[in-house]
């Protein structure tokens, strides 16, 4: 099990820091253990040490960017406002995380391709952080509409959010990744209509 933040040394936080790098760069040659050494200025004794191998140093990282981003959406909506409300803020809230510098959602998704495939202690946290990415959404929209539709949605939103992350690698066009979280959240707008929760409102 990797060790909560808190508790890890200067060198496993360097280490882990270079893994992130290596990530938010999407380049696998990026995380070759000789790099990751260099650029950590450790000896790969000691990335065994911390994180066992090279698929928990991967691990631990993926971890810490969807950890970070989960924080920030969360402290980003309101479970407060209307549903018009917390829709505008998840937008800004994905937008900002999607066109972040360290791109939690595309590095998700990365990892998910090149890496959960062939080690299953990454496989492991990336179903993980799905999990509790789920938790958090539906939590967002269950005030909003009927539980099992929230349920429902929430795995929707994540893949969607998922692939405008992927387009907007592709484009780079701010708009265009505008335009696409506002027809998400129009979808999911029209659900709340269809299915209101069991108060009978959500405004």
């Amino acid at each position: 099990m990797v060790s909560r933040s808190a508790d890890r040394s200067p060198a496993d936080e360097r280490i882990l820091q270079a893994t992130i790098d290596g990530l938010t760069r999407l380049d696998p040659a990026a995380l070759t253990l000789q790099r990751i050494c260099k650029a950590a200025d450790v000896t790969a004794p000691t990335v065994y040490y911390h994180f066992g191998n090279k698929d928990g140093m991967i691990t631990a990282a993926v971890e810490r960017l969807v950890a970070d981003w989960l924080a920030m959406m969360d402290a980003s909506v309101s479970r407060e406002g209307g549903l018009d409300t917390t829709l505008e803020q998840a937008i800004g809230a994905w937008e900002a995380t999607i066109t972040s510098p360290t791109r939690p959602i595309t590095v998700f998704a990365w990892v998910t391709l090149l890496v959960a495939g062939s080690s299953q202690e990454c496989r492991d946290a990336l179903i993980r952080a799905r999990e509790r990415s789920l938790v958090l959404v539906t939590a967002a929209l269950t005030p909003h509409m009927d539980e099992p539709t929230a349920s429902r949605l929430a795995g929707l939103v994540i893949d969607a959010v998922v692939a405008a992350a992927l387009q907007y690698e592709l484009d780079k066009d701010r708009s265009a990744l505008r335009g696409r979280l506002e027809s998400l959240v129009g979808i999911v707008g029209a659900a709340a209509v269809v299915s209101p929760p069991a108060s009978g409102g959500f405004r």
